[in-house]
């Protein structure tokens, strides 16, 4: 994402900064939604980081912009921005570069649930954003490495686990069903990645099919079989 000087400097402008100059920026995976960390922008910082496509703050303690990653090389790509009802938050959508941490502490994100629903929990975006950092970084002896470099082992993991999970389904205990299902997610997304299939794209996806839930069919047949949320 890359906007003209004239449009990122007019965006910029209509924002509602604080008596210091700045608005809060929240940044997300543009893929899987996850919640990365929290900086401040001013107007410079917001201008910059709309028509470079990378993201830009401004640091309270040093009193200067910085570019995320300038020192790291965990540099952040912008898909897109957006502000809040009030204009006075924005937040950026963005990809991982570099070693894909977020966080100064050497984590993917600076935010890790301690309280609530969260706790002990991994998403199914957070496990998205994991696979591709797992992929990203091919390292030695990765599991999720090698299935995306196999198609002919991810497919076939696919048709055991599915298998597996259809068994537990009607002969097995919830404990069983919830395994098989971790299982068969996990390799149907791995394999999906590989062919170059996001998570994103499969939000989008069945956003799609909600939109015509209740509508006139317009489908082939097979189409209108395919499960609904």
């Amino acid at each position: 994402m890359k906007i003209n000087a004239k449009k990122s400097n007019e965006f910029a402008s209509k924002l509602r900064y604080s008596k210091e100059g700045l608005v809060p920026a929240v940044v997300l995976d543009s893929s899987s939604g996850e919640l990365l960390m929290l900086a401040y922008a001013n107007s410079a910082a917001v201008s910059k980081t709309l028509s470079s496509g990378f993201a830009w703050f401004y640091s309270r303690e040093r009193k200067r912009l910085w570019k995320k990653g300038e020192e790291s090389g965990n540099t952040m790509r912008v898909s897109s921005v957006s502000s809040d009802c009030d204009s006075d938050a924005i937040a950026y959508y963005v990809s991982m570069e570099g070693a894909g941490n977020a966080c100064h502490k050497a984590r993917r994100s600076c935010f890790v649930p301690q309280f609530g629903a969260g706790k002990g929990r991994l998403s199914i975006a957070q496990l998205s954003a994991v696979i591709d950092s797992r992929l990203k970084s091919k390292a030695a002896g990765s599991y999720t490495a090698k299935l995306a470099d196999d198609r002919k082992l991810a497919c076939a993991k696919i048709s055991e686990e599915a298998a597996e999970l259809v068994e537990a389904i009607n002969e097995k205990p919830k404990k069983e069903v919830v395994w098989e299902a971790c299982d068969l997610i996990y390799h149907a997304l791995v394999a999906a990645r590989a062919r170059g299939v996001s998570l994103s794209d499969l939000e989008l996806e069945f956003a799609r099919r909600n939109r015509k839930t209740g509508a006139k069919a317009r489908a082939s047949p097979k189409a209108k079989a395919r499960a609904q949320p």
